[in-house]
C-alpha cells in the first residue's frame, strides 16, 4: 500500500525541512496489526532540471546563475520536469520488490499549481494528498541565504537566484489548491493541508503530525493500494 504526499510552496517555504521531520516521524509509525513500520521515499524535480540544464539539447531552456547553478529562462523546462518526475515515480513504484506500507513524498516549487497538475497523468493522482505550505517570499529569501552559510543537508546546496524569484517565483496560486483540486480531480478538501510556515518547524508540525496521522489511517482503513498504470 503506497500514497503519494505532495508537499509544495516556493523555495525556502520548508519543504525539505518538513519532508525531514514527516520522514522521522512516519518511520517510528507502526503498520496497524503489525510489528512493521511505515516508510518513505522522498523525489524531488531539482536533479531532473539540473540533468536538462546540462544536457546539450535542451540546454537552451537555461542560462547560467550569477548564485551558482542556473535559472530557467523557458518555463516549459518546469513542464517537462514534472512529466519526466512522473515517470521516475512510477517506475520506482513497479520496480519494487515488496510491498511495504510507503509514503512517497513528492516536492516540488511552481507559481501556478493548476498548470502543473495539469502535467501529471490523472491516474498518476489518485488518492493523494497535499501540503502546501505559504511564507513570505521575504522569509522564503532570508532562508535560502541562510543556508549558504550553514549547510546542515545536501538539500540545502540547491541554489536559488534573486533572477528566478523576480521572474517567476513571485508569488503562487497554492491557496487555490483545495478548490481545482476538488473540483478538477476530485480530491477531496480533507486531503489538502495548507498551512502558514513563516514561523518555526515546531509550529508548522502542530497541524502536520495530525494531518500524517489521517493519511495513515486512512490508509490502514481501507487496505488499499494505490492504482498504478503505465505512462
Amino acid at each position: 500500500m503506497i500514497v503519494k504526499l505532495f508537499i509544495l510552496g516556493l523555495p525556502g517555504s520548508g519543504k525539505s525541512a518538513i519532508a525531514r521531520y514527516i520522514n522521522s516521524y512516519v518511520r517510528n509509525k507502526r503498520i496497524q496489526g503489525t510489528k512493521k513500520h511505515w516508510f518513505t521515499k522522498r523525489f524531488n524535480d531539482y536533479s531532473i532540471l539540473n540533468a536538462i540544464a546540462n544536457d546539450v539539447n535542451e540546454r537552451e531552456y537555461f542560462q547560467p546563475a550569477e548564485s551558482g547553478g542556473f535559472d530557467v529562462i523557458d518555463f516549459i523546462a518546469f513542464d517537462i520536469a514534472l512529466k519526466r518526475l512522473e515517470a521516475v515515480i512510477t517506475n520506482y513504484i513497479s520496480s519494487k520488490k515488496t510491498n511495504k506500507s510507503e509514503i512517497i513524498v513528492i516536492e516540488f516549487a511552481r507559481n501556478d499549481y493548476q498548470r502543473a497538475f495539469s502535467q501529471f497523468n490523472k491516474n498518476f493522482l489518485q488518492d493523494i494528498f497535499i501540503i502546501y505550505l505559504g511564507a513570505d517570499i521575504k522569509v522564503c529569501q532570508q532562508r535560502i541565504s541562510d543556508r549558504v552559510f550553514v549547510r546542515e543537508y545536501p538539500d540545502d546546496d540547491y541554489p536559488v537566484s534573486n533572477y528566478i524569484f523576480e521572474k517567476y517565483y513571485y508569488g503562487d496560486n497554492g491557496r487555490d489548491l483545495p478548490h481545482f483540486l476538488e473540483q478538477i480531480y476530485e480530491v477531496g478538501r480533507y486531503r489538502v493541508l495548507a498551512i502558514d510556515n513563516n514561523s518555526t518547524l515546531e509550529e508548522a508540525a502542530a497541524s502536520i503530525i495530525p494531518f500524517i496521522d489521517v493519511i495513515i489511517d486512512y490508509i490502514s482503513a481501507k487496505g488499499m493500494a494505490l492504482p498504478i498504470e503505465p505512462l
